[in-house]
């Protein structure tokens, strides 16, 4: 180049390129010093957790042999199975900020397509909640399954969620809440409080709020033919922080419309009678004096015909519903159930079961079992209810 043929605006010209590549040079410096930034704000000041992993609960059956040896020895099992559970089932989101719990995996064209839903994305946040350790960064995974959540809002009740979604699309349909799986994200996010007090980058107080105006509202819209989840753990819970009398009246109608499901079932239960089942169970663990003395005879009749020839636990009960994810909702009950099956032989069942790759939520129900069994699991304990206002 004859440089000695540069005209003014040639210079000029060639002086603003040079001046856009520094530019673009310091921006890039600066977002890396930024994110080296926070990412070590995050390393070294880790949300502290008020009621770390385990919880030595009082006032609980003694479900298992509680010698030091023996309760170590399931602690270890316990935190194993956690970790193989985040390590089989957990998913960074595009965005990097958000994860999710591989659900459905299906071919579509050249590419696979990967789903996950509401009710996986509520169990997962509330392990979360029971698994914190000190100085970890369980708090952080909840928020990235929040936000992935948040991310997702419903059809028909934008504060809730989609109940299916596409995690690894830039845009997801928005399809109706599940609102069984509602309950369980509501009462994650009322254990995350109780946990961790706050989150680094959502609201949380704004977040519980908004959802506990939209899941009564959601409630009370819904039509008398749906089949419901019969959710006396989950509702009980929820009207300790947020009073309404849909919480006692909706259980009063899911009880009525599971006992004739509860009188004929035969075998492993199906989604919906599996997972009422499930919190009356948990009912019987936690809360053996309140509602579960009138459920009890019902629903453990209909517990022997689960479990008698119960076989192994590969394939499903129903499409997209295992034969684990099954017994993992009657494990509780069967625990509570004093004249029922041995409590060492479900938890070596636990131990022994392994969920298929893309049975996330068999996965999940299998670790809140174990959490119940070894009595870690201290939501829905007794405390002193505190309102919140909505």
């Amino acid at each position: 180049m004859n440089y000695q043929s540069l005209t003014p605006h040639d210079a000029t010209g060639l002086l603003s390129l040079v001046g856009l590549v520094v530019l673009f040079i310091g921006l890039l410096f600066l977002i890396r010093r930024t994110q080296q930034k926070r990412l070590q704000q995050a390393q070294a000041a880790p949300a502290a957790a008020a009621k770390p992993f385990p919880q030595n609960l009082e006032a609980r059956l003694q479900i298992l042999p509680d010698s030091g040896e023996q309760r170590q020895e399931r602690l270890a099992q316990l935190r194993q199975a956690y970790a193989d559970w985040q390590s089989a089932y957990w998913l960074r989101g595009l965005d990097g900020a958000t994860e999710f719990l591989r659900g459905q995996t299906t071919k579509r064209g050249l590419r696979y397509q990967i789903s996950a839903t509401s009710l996986v994305q509520g169990l997962a946040m509330l392990i979360q909640t029971q698994m914190a350790e000190k100085d970890d960064d369980s708090c952080a995974g909840f928020e990235r399954l929040l936000a992935c959540l948040l991310s997702r809002p419903a059809q028909d009740f934008p504060a809730l969620s989609s109940w299916l979604f596409m995690p690894d699309l830039p845009t997801s349909p928005r399809l109706q809440s599940d609102l069984h799986a509602e309950a369980w994200i509501l009462s994650a996010l009322l254990a995350a409080e109780r946990q961790w007090g706050s989150l680094e980058r959502i609201d949380l107080n704004q977040v519980l709020a908004e959802r506990a105006r939209a899941l009564p509202d959601a409630l009370r819209n819904e039509s008398e033919e749906d089949s419901a989840v019969f959710s006396p753990f989950l509702y009980r819970i929820i009207a300790r922080g947020f009073p309404d009398p849909i919480w006692h009246s909706r259980a009063d109608a899911d009880w009525k419309a599971l006992v004739p499901r509860l009188r004929v079932g035969k075998g492993l239960p199906a989604r919906q009678e599996a997972l009422s089942m499930l919190q009356i169970g948990l009912e019987g663990i936690l809360q053996p004096d309140g509602d579960f003395p009138q459920w009890s005879d019902l629903a453990f009749a209909r517990l022997k015909r689960a479990l008698t020839s119960l076989g192994e636990l590969d394939g499903e009960v129903e499409e997209g519903f295992s034969r684990l994810a099954s017994f993992c909702c009657c494990v509780p009950l069967a625990a509570a159930d004093k004249n029922g099956a041995e409590a060492e032989g479900l938890w070596s069942r636990l131990i022994q079961a392994q969920a298929a790759r893309q049975d996330a939520l068999g996965a999940s129900l299998r670790l809140l079992t174990m959490m119940m069994l070894a009595e870690t699991f201290w939501l829905g304990e007794s405390e002193a209810p505190v309102t919140q206002e909505v």
